[in-house]
């Protein structure tokens, strides 16, 4: 019995691993230029997709575009609500201080968004 649930716990040694500030820094630091790069490319993308080359709706006219601002902007807010109802979890059940960094750091971005 007792090694049964030794396996399980050597099965979530990658989230503790991970979970650490050390190994999320190393990470990030290596994944940041990359991912802001995309980001920007896709931002950039997105808004003269939407607000340049969608046509204009039969009935609103032109006014309907605030719906490629607004939508995002909401779905941003609710998932970081969202990400707050998990991270709160991880870090009261398996205190990965991770979770508590992002935390504090997503309670912010949802309510300026909301």
């Amino acid at each position: 019995m007792k090694s049964n649930a030794m396996k399980s716990s050597i099965g979530w040694a990658w989230l503790h691993r991970l979970g650490s500030p050390k190994a999320f820094y190393r990470i990030s630091a290596r994944l940041l230029p990359w991912l802001s790069v995309a980001a920007c490319v896709l931002l950039g993308i997105g808004m003269v997709w939407g607000l340049a080359f969608a046509p204009p709706d039969y009935q609103q006219g032109n006014s309907f575009r605030i719906i490629y601002i607004h939508v995002p902007a909401a779905m941003l807010a609710q998932s970081c609500y969202v990400m707050l109802a998990v991270c709160g979890v991880v870090g009261l059940v398996w205190k990965i201080k991770l979770a508590d960094i992002a935390l504090h750091c997503a309670a912010p971005i949802g309510a300026w968004m909301t």
